[in-house]
């Protein structure tokens, strides 16, 4: 896999979940009732049966909002998509990970489709662009369990892919392009 940094940055995400969790859970503000899950990591299972994986990352920062972090990596009809995003959640509930949330997305996008028509030396020639990406995204997850510690997840979103049109033409990639979520994971 071209993102060699990958298992790095997912090991320093679940670092920074650990510790978020540990001090948000010690510290309560003033007439807040504690909550006892601020953080999961999850992953996408469809991985299993179709060439769709994800694993992410969140911890809650505040009431009501969380950071975190999702790296994909999904191949559909041979077009490659290999992202790293950092993700903001804002959940008008107030309870992290639960519920309804709005948010947006700063991340990077390595993409590839096969080349038109192959070339006689190389059949499997490919076309490609990396980029910066932004984006939109509305989530919903449920807490279930007698501790509510397994989360699902799904959720919609866009990415709009800061390439020039060149760059993106060249790869045949549009500027903007939809993603859904769907994750399970543990909340602790």
């Amino acid at each position: 896999m071209r993102f060699r940094g990958l298992g790095v940055a997912l090991a320093a995400l679940a670092s920074v979940a650990l510790v978020g969790s540990a001090g948000a859970q010690a510290a309560s503000p003033s007439g807040l009732v504690p909550i006892a899950n601020r953080s999961y990591i999850g992953i996408n299972p469809l991985g299993v049966p179709f060439d769709i994986f994800t694993i992410e990352a969140e911890t809650g920062v505040a009431q009501g909002i969380t950071v975190g972090g999702a790296g994909s990596y999904i191949d559909v009809d041979d077009k490659r998509y290999r992202s790293l995003d950092f993700k903001f959640r804002y959940y008008p509930g107030e309870v992290v990970l639960r519920g309804f949330s709005l948010g947006g997305t700063v991340g990077y996008l390595s993409y590839s489709s096969p080349a038109c028509c192959g070339s006689p030396t190389d059949p499997n020639a490919r076309r490609s662009v990396t980029s910066p990406t932004v984006g939109i995204i509305t989530d919903y997850n449920w807490m279930l369990g007698l501790d509510h510690r397994f989360i699902v997840g799904t959720g919609l979103g866009a990415k709009r892919v800061l390439a020039s049109a060149a760059d993106r033409d060249g790869a045949g990639l549009d500027r903007a392009y939809i993603t859904a979520r769907f994750t399970v994971g543990l909340a602790f």
